[in-house]
């Protein structure tokens, strides 16, 4: 009678297998996956490795096992010498895990291993060798050399809970204010200003929660008469921070009292200086922005803002939201309730 018959070779490698998981399982007390044999590429299963309390690390490594004495025929002095093709040791070298090769003697019940190191290599004609050392028997003598081969184990969210409060803080600040000194406006040093911002922007929740909060305070000029839009540096500094912090339109407070968009404003549109007069005493100066320089100066701070939204999914509603508190505290004057229907 004709029946289908079971493959000697294919008997072997699950025996192998069998013998590799009694091991990892074992004697050292991790978890063994085997690879589905449509998705095995030269890598036969895995070992995810635990902690002694049976916690799942998240930490793994691959495995390449061959069973039979065929594999035991080849030795030199140090071990036997596996030979492989070149596709395998690329695909191995690639891994982002370590790969380690295992030689099963199924009669012995016993298993070799070297991990697959690339300056352990040797060329072997057009493929590749290495040794599997005759002392390194893969059991619970190993389990430490094997642990060397993965990275340590962090307790990332204790680490992270700094991160989380200084979030959470931020979060909840009704106003974030950068205080910049004058020897930073003097030196165009705006290097710490852009970190400042570049945390709010770490994750959705943080860039929300951020939207319209921040000021920047100018400080060092209480003895110059000028106000600061009149002093060059100052001029200068606005100009480059401008240009090289993204998004700070949609992060610059717009109420009455913040002070640094009125700054960027005048700096960057000019104005026409009436002047000096009294009021009720009091020396005052009458200065106007420069109208001619109003449209392209809105085109400059929505095109920022227009950038900053669509680079992080912000939605149109939330941009328009911006976009005319920008322009009334620009303008200094409520728009027609139509225009936000």
């Amino acid at each position: 009678m004709k029946l289908p018959k079971q493959s000697i070779k294919s008997d072997l490698g699950e025996q192998g297998l069998t013998i590799v998981k009694r091991v990892v399982e074992k004697e050292l007390h991790w978890i063994f996956r085997k690879n589905h044999q449509e998705n095995d590429y030269g890598i036969d299963a895995y070992i995810d490795l635990t902690t002694e309390l049976r916690n799942v690390t998240g930490k793994s490594i691959a495995l390449q096992v061959k069973t039979g004495q065929s594999y035991f025929a080849e030795k030199n002095s140090f071990g036997w010498v596996y030979r492989d093709e070149i596709e395998h040791l690329n695909y191995y070298l690639n891994h982002q895990i370590p790969v380690i090769i295992l030689l099963v003697d199924e009669k012995e019940d016993k298993v070799y291993w070297c991990l697959c190191d690339a300056e352990k290599t040797e060329q072997a004609g057009g493929n590749w060798k290495i040794t599997v050392p005759f002392n390194q028997e893969f059991n619970r003598n190993a389990k430490s050399e094997l642990e060397k081969y993965v990275s340590p184990l962090i307790d990332y969210a204790s680490q992270l809970q700094n991160f989380w409060d200084e979030n959470n803080a931020l979060k909840a600040f009704e106003r974030i204010v950068f205080i910049v000194d004058k020897q930073s406006i003097i030196q165009k040093k705006y290097h710490e200003l852009i970190l400042g911002i570049e945390r709010l922007k770490v994750n959705p929740a943080l860039i929300e929660a951020s939207k319209g909060k921040v000021d920047i305070r100018i400080h060092g000029y209480d003895s110059d008469e000028r106000e600061l839009y009149e002093i060059k540096e100052v001029i200068v500094w606005v100009d480059l921070i401008f240009k090289h912090v993204n998004g700070l339109s949609y992060f610059l407070a717009t109420e009455k009292n913040d002070q640094f968009l009125r700054i960027i404003q005048f700096c960057k549109m000019g104005f026409i200086d009436f002047g000096y007069y009294i009021d009720k005493g009091i020396k005052k100066k009458k200065v106007e922005i420069e109208p001619k320089n109003f449209l392209p100066f809105l085109e400059e701070i929505f095109s920022d803002l227009n950038v900053f939204t669509e680079s992080n999914n912000i939605s149109i509603e939330i941009n328009k939201e911006i976009t005319f508190k920008l322009a009334e505290y620009l303008m200094n004057k409520r728009l027609p309730d139509n225009l936000y229907n």
